[in-house]
């Protein structure tokens, strides 16, 4: 998965860069910055993270998902 499909999967889930950070496991002082990274392919992805973003996008949502306000 490039830094491009990673994106482009957070766009299409109507998540920001730290919620989904958040989701994929990341924490810290440092979270924008990995994710940043991440998407400019600086970082390549570990496949349990892969495997996370494919099953969101089929529909996976955990109780810890964003809630947005109507």
């Amino acid at each position: 998965m490039t830094g491009a499909e990673i994106k482009e999967a957070r766009e299409t889930l109507g998540l920001t860069l730290v919620e989904f950070g958040h989701l994929l496991g990341f924490s810290g002082a440092h979270l924008r910055q990995q994710m940043h990274r991440l998407e400019t392919g600086e970082r390549p992805i570990r496949e349990p993270q892969r495997r996370l973003i494919v099953a969101y996008l089929e529909g996976y949502r955990p109780k810890d998902w964003p809630q947005r306000e109507p």
